[in-house]
């Protein structure tokens, strides 16, 4: 299958947005809230694992915490989600970057599209 290219207009309006210190409070939190739901039903914390930890159980279950507790306190569900990820090999010595840095978009509500295009992509033959 050949790689394929598709923009994306989103709309971050509704953003949990994991720059922001008090969206961050919001996230500590919401993992105080699922550890305690976890030892109230005796169940172990999920754990991030992997290389670097990329498999984020644990991230995942507090932002569902997350998402959970909002509902509850009926407060607006967030449509998407933006963090940035520290990632992979210094890019020089002492660097603050990293080769795989990176910012996330998730987006949890489709209707935060609000358009798609596809790029045009210089041809290097």
């Amino acid at each position: 299958m050949a790689p394929a290219l598709l923009g994306a207009i989103i709309d971050l309006g509704n953003c949990l947005n994991l720059i922001d210190s008090d969206h961050l409070r919001l996230v500590k939190a919401a993992h105080a809230a699922y550890l305690e739901l976890c030892e109230t039903s005796e169940s172990p914390p999920a754990q991030n694992k992997g290389h670097d930890l990329r498999q984020r159980y644990l991230d995942r279950a507090v932002f569902e915490t997350l998402h959970r507790l909002r509902g509850r306190e009926e407060k607006p569900a967030f449509d998407t989600v933006r963090a940035f990820f520290v990632e992979g090999q210094p890019l020089y010595e002492n660097a603050g970057l990293r080769d795989l840095d990176h910012i996330q978009i998730c987006v949890r509500n489709p209707r935060s599209i609000v358009g798609y295009f596809l790029p045009r992509v210089a041809n290097h033959d």
